[in-house]
């Protein structure tokens, strides 16, 4: 898409002399042409008419693509996946954020640097300690329950007499398998929707699992003890070694949980559809995650989601955790946010304007835009600044179709989900080679997830497939990516 501002329109000066000359400053941008691209068309349906008006009042001429960034191309600005920035940046092809009078981490630029959650500002925009991108989107996830099933009596009182417990909506992901094994026991089906068919989908739910099993949460406090030990950090791969971690405890605790599900009959055969919501609707599910995205698609009555019907509840935790290599039992749920989704704006250094690229990308990702695309709910767009969660900005959560207590409801669940709290969280792969590793490991997890190997003997088979493609690539070069995907200089 195309678009345009023209400038000195004599003709449109206003009241007066018509032969008057138009006295006003030009617009600071009128000379400058930017080319955007944004992939994603429900992203890039939302920000062009906010790019209009800031090529309105600039005088910029900004041409909207809908085609991804590649190295060749004439962009100016990409919109990437937050898991993106590696393959962009570690090659050089990315422009670091502007310093001096133009630098919006400055603490009186209206962007507000300072609001944005850590994860975004300290790690998710850097590589190799450089800040070379602006948040765009974050992501979130939920736990979405059939109220109706949960809530049953006669279901309540035969989950008390199975297990001693009151039936309620699991708070740890070992608890989400008791549920979900005692109605696919009770239903005779499968309690569950079926594994994401996407690889992507696949292994980010598989991770959010085995984050929790992996480490035990720190403070601030804890995590300056532990200075010492940089892979306090790591997550996939070691940020000492850099070889991978997918068969280390944490990820063989959420393999069995995984291999669990299949045999208890709670997941569906592959080749089932495996939108979660129609599971939920069809009453092919009790339970499901939920992306933010999904989410905005539960059916309405009168332009309300039924609270009888659908209920909500955060991510779980973990009872069990493995801390500095020994298994313990946490005395309250272990939850680690798992930091994989979400844009990022960035700014090629082929660009002859960088200054006003960043500039756009600041009013995209600012205050009040931002807020605009937090409150659209088909865009999945998830918090990314603290004021996305200030109890005052409900209204952003308004449009997801739930009441006014369900929309608090909905977000706390999503001050729950980032963690902020929690300063050791995990983080999605994030190097060159993401779009490489991301489907064998997913392909491993399915075959756990159906049955076909087990959870040992996939997860060594993960590792292998990662370890033949890291064979290709210079060892220096990995142990680089390794460490910069982890927020490490």
């Amino acid at each position: 898409m195309f678009l345009a501002v023209g400038v000195g329109l004599g003709s449109l000066a206003g009241c007066g002399d018509p032969g008057a000359l138009d006295t006003r400053p030009p617009l600071p941008l009128a000379n400058v042409s930017l080319t955007l691209r944004c992939p994603d068309a429900a992203f890039a349906d939302a920000i062009e008419p906010m790019v209009r008006v800031w090529a309105a009042r600039t005088g910029a001429t900004v041409h909207c693509k809908r085609e991804a960034m590649t190295a060749s191309d004439d962009s100016d600005i990409g919109v990437i996946p937050v898991g993106g920035l590696g393959e962009w940046a570690d090659p050089g092809l990315l422009a670091p954020l502007p310093t001096g009078r133009n630098d919006i981490r400055a603490n009186d630029h209206p962007f507000q640097w300072s609001g944005l959650l850590a994860p975004y500002r300290e790690q998710l925009v850097e590589w190799g300690g450089q800040a070379q991108a602006v948040p765009l989107a974050g992501d979130g996830f939920v736990i979405v329950y059939r109220a109706d099933r949960v809530t049953e009596k006669t279901n309540a009182a035969d989950f008390r007499n199975l297990t001693g417990r009151a039936l309620s909506v699991p708070t740890t992901w070992e608890d989400f398998a008791v549920v979900a094994s005692f109605f696919a026991v009770r239903d005779k089906k499968p309690s569950l929707p079926p594994l994401p068919a996407d690889p992507d989908r696949l292994f980010d739910l598989f991770c959010r699992v085995a984050a929790c099993f992996d480490r035990r949460a720190l403070n601030d406090l804890e995590l300056t003890k532990r200075g010492g030990d940089v892979d306090v950090l790591a997550f996939h791969h070691s940020v000492k070694t850099g070889k991978p971690r997918l068969n280390s405890p944490g990820f063989e605790e959420a393999a069995k949980w995984l291999a669990g599900l299949h045999q208890n009959k709670c997941l569906p055969p592959p080749g089932t559809p495996d939108d979660p919501i129609a599971a939920l609707v069809e009453d092919r599910a009790v339970l499901a995650v939920v992306s933010l995205d999904q989410l905005a698609r539960l059916p309405r009555e009168n332009g309300v989601v039924s609270a009888k019907t659908y209920g909500l509840a955060a991510l779980p935790g973990t009872w069990s955790v493995y801390d500095g290599g020994v298994k313990i039992t946490a005395s309250t749920p272990n939850y680690i946010p798992y930091f994989a989704g979400g844009r990022l704006g960035v700014v090629r250094t082929r660009s002859q304007h960088p200054d006003a690229a960043f500039n756009l990308l600041t009013e995209l990702g600012g205050p009040a835009r931002s807020s605009e695309l937090v409150s659209s709910p088909g865009l999945g767009a998830g918090p990314f600044r603290a004021a996305h969660l200030d109890r005052e900005q409900l209204l952003l959560w308004l449009g997801y179709g739930f009441d006014e207590e369900r929309s608090r409801i909905l977000q706390a669940l999503m001050r729950q989900f980032v963690g902020q709290t929690v300063k050791n969280p995990t983080f999605g792969l994030r190097g060159p080679d993401r779009i490489a590793l991301t489907p064998v490991a997913a392909e491993a997890v399915r075959k756990i997830g159906t049955g076909v190997v087990k959870p040992a003997d996939g997860l060594k088979q993960a590792v292998d497939a990662w370890e033949a493609l890291d064979a290709k690539i210079p060892a220096a070069n990995l142990l680089r990516w390794r460490q910069r995907a982890a927020g490490l200089n």
